[in-house]
């Protein structure tokens, strides 16, 4: 595709970030959206906590004697994913109050 002069972008590949110049901003709640390091922490301290999560679950099933199937993959893989999106929520939240 060639540049032509004369076309102008769609509006929809024009609209900039939330908030800006002739955009609601005030429907938009304060620290929205949050601050890059608040992304960037929930994200490490959540990935963290899935691991983690992963392991006590996995040893915890090991210790009552659930056979190792497909059903327990399963379970130990929402349950450290639920634990995750908590502990990624949790930082977010503290990041965006804090900063």
């Amino acid at each position: 595709m060639t540049y032509r002069p004369g076309i102008r972008m769609h509006d929809s590949l024009r609209v900039g970030k939330p908030g800006g110049v002739g955009q609601m901003s005030w429907a938009l709640p304060r620290g929205y959206p949050p601050p890059y390091n608040a992304r960037m922490l929930s994200l490490v301290f959540g990935t963290i906590a899935f691991f983690v999560a992963s392991y006590f679950i996995k040893r915890y099933l090991d210790e009552i004697g659930i056979p190792k199937t497909l059903v327990r993959g399963l379970v130990v893989f929402v349950l450290a994913l639920a634990a995750a999106y908590g502990v990624a929520f949790v930082v977010e939240r503290a990041a965006g109050l804090a900063g």
